[in-house]
């Protein structure tokens, strides 16, 4: 099976979902010249993993974020008066204070990677597999710091947790070679395509307020998440691997690969809520994360100070939007079952 020479440059140039078209053609071609008769079998494979990346605007940009602002604190108690017709005067004396509150994420590259996968062997020496698997990320901070609430401010000590987690959905198509063969030993190359899909990130801060002057504050919790999702991603992927029979239906195996990116990425769908009241008294202008005007997320970068972000028409300035792309190493130990 040929194709004719037209037809290969357009599968050179082609976009993602020709190029899926492309490899399966060009392999079912490969296959036929050798299959004979040679027996066919199918396996499914457990598929446990790491995957390691670099997302410098996560872990560097956004990780690193602060929460800054301002806040009505209270400089001198007074306590309340009663003015000539009756109204009540507050004698307290308050000012605007500027805040900020840092709790950096640390980012380990490699996550797990966790799936299942279908193949079928029409010989010895090629395969062709479908696969499913899912990948999570989440690092999280503890920090005890003040955080100004209801008008005090250094005398609040309050714990806080962030928490980060960015996740995909993937599914795989790819063909493998046996290039060396032994009866219970082989070693192959492999070549696939991912599309990644359902690419979420998830950011929850939560401060508990275990210390105040206001005892009735004391246990209270403020907390504030903001989500992020993007559609779909297509990467590409070249392997080296080997497997090992136990039986010949049973055999473990272990893979390298590097999967490379069509191009970066952005978060969209920006969505926060937090359940901070207008009693608090506390104004978050420099938010750690912020949806950007054309609705992409961006992050606060972290040499920004408070009074820069007073004012609401310049503020986006400085931020800076996420561009992400999960280039990198995977490496996957499978258990495969034939029949």
């Amino acid at each position: 099976m040929s194709l004719p020479d037209g037809q290969i440059l357009s599968c050179r140039s082609a976009g993602p979902r020709r190029a899926i078209a492309c490899l399966v053609f060009l392999a079912l071609g490969l296959v036929q010249s050798q299959a004979g008769a040679q027996e066919t079998r199918w396996s499914f494979s457990v598929v446990l993993g790491a995957h390691g990346t670099n997302m410098d605007d996560l872990d560097q940009g956004l990780y690193n974020a602060p929460l800054e602002g301002s806040a009505q604190i209270l400089i001198r108690e007074g306590g309340n008066n009663t003015g000539g017709e009756g109204e009540v005067i507050d004698q307290n004396e308050t000012e605007i204070r500027n805040f900020r509150f840092d709790n950096p994420l640390n980012a380990d590259n490699a996550a797990t990677i966790a799936g299942v996968e279908f193949a079928w062997h029409p010989n010895e020496r090629h395969a062709f597999f479908f696969g499913v698997s899912s990948w999570e990320r989440t690092s999280i901070e503890v920090h005890t710091g003040n955080l100004p609430l209801q008008q005090f401010f250094i005398n609040n000590v309050v714990n806080s947790e962030r928490t980060g987690t960015i996740s995909f959905t993937e599914y795989t198509l790819g063909w493998r070679y046996n290039f060396f063969r032994r009866p219970r030993f082989r070693l192959y190359s492999s070549l696939s395509i991912h599309e990644m899909f359902d690419i979420d990130y998830k950011e929850e801060w939560v401060f508990l307020f275990v210390n105040t002057p206001i005892e009735d504050l004391v246990g209270v919790r403020r907390d504030m998440v903001m989500e992020a999702q993007t559609a779909s991603l297509f990467m590409g992927g070249v392997g080296l691997g080997g497997e090992w029979f136990l039986r010949d239906w049973l055999s473990l195996g272990l893979e390298a690969s590097y999967l490379l990116s069509e191009g970066d990425f952005t978060l969209r769908d920006v969505k926060q809520r937090d359940d901070f009241v207008d009693n608090d008294l506390v104004f978050r202008d420099g938010m750690p994360y912020r949806r950007m005007s054309d609705g992409r997320l961006g992050y606060l970068r972290s040499d920004v100070p408070p009074e820069a972000l007073e004012n609401a028409d310049t503020r986006e300035s400085f931020y800076n939007k996420i561009r992400l792309n999960f280039d990198g190493w995977r490496f996957l130990f499978r258990v495969s079952l034939y029949y």
